[in-house]
């Protein structure tokens, strides 16, 4: 955009040329996220409690064995419900609990769901791959669109053969970063005697994009 304005008594004129522009880079992920539970069943309330948590401690301890801090391990939910036949008789109960997991050791994805089930989990979802810090790769999005911002403005300075100047105003748009989800709410399969999951964590998409005004002469 080309605009120009007239001082009423010096009758000089300003003209700028504002143009927007966006930019969008890939990032490999260094945090993954993860669901693990265990659901077990019971001919009492207690029952189905106590085996579904000596479960779960073996699953965590299994977390922790592979690497994961206690701080990136946080309980979601734990449920206890009863089970009806088709008339609405209870025959039983079934108690539920499970983890959310952030796994920074993005490679070892694979081995954790593997060992994790073979654990006894039997409640999955993820993982969902992520950047723990966004800020280094938001910069190097916005720097290059603020370098297609600039390109921009130069071509149309030198089409209409005026000199472009240094920006009067530089507005910032809103970052955006896009997750990869690998899996989502699949009940966990028996773990495979050898190997672990296949799991490819891809590249994150971060963009930037600004609003340039510069100078022109």
């Amino acid at each position: 955009t080309l605009a120009t304005a007239c001082g009423s008594r010096s009758r000089s004129v300003k003209r700028t040329i504002s143009v927007s522009a966006s930019a969008t880079i890939k990032a490999k992920p260094n945090l993954a996220n993860f669901s693990f539970g265990v659901s077990k069943n019971g001919a009492s309330a207690s029952q189905a409690l106590t085996a579904n948590t000596e479960t779960m401690r073996r699953v965590i301890a299994v977390i922790k064995k592979e690497g994961v801090a206690a701080r990136d391990i946080q309980t979601q939910n734990v449920n206890v419900s009863p089970i009806t036949n088709s008339s609405g008789s209870i025959t039983g109960y079934s108690a539920s609990n499970s983890v959310s997991v952030d796994l920074h050791e993005v490679l070892k994805a694979g081995r954790l769901i593997t060992q994790v089930t073979a654990a006894g989990a039997n409640l999955e979802s993820g993982p969902t791959f992520s950047l723990a810090n966004t800020d280094l790769a938001y910069r190097k999005a916005l720097n290059a669109a603020l370098d297609k911002a600039h390109a921009s403005a130069a071509s149309m300075a030198t089409h209409v053969g005026l000199s472009l100047g240094k920006p009067a105003s530089i507005k910032e748009g809103a970052q955006n970063v896009t997750p990869i989800f690998a899996a989502l709410n699949r009940a966990a399969p028996k773990a495979q005697a050898l190997g672990a999951v296949p799991v490819q964590r891809g590249q994150i998409d971060v963009s930037a994009s600004v609003t340039v005004v510069y100078s022109a002469s």
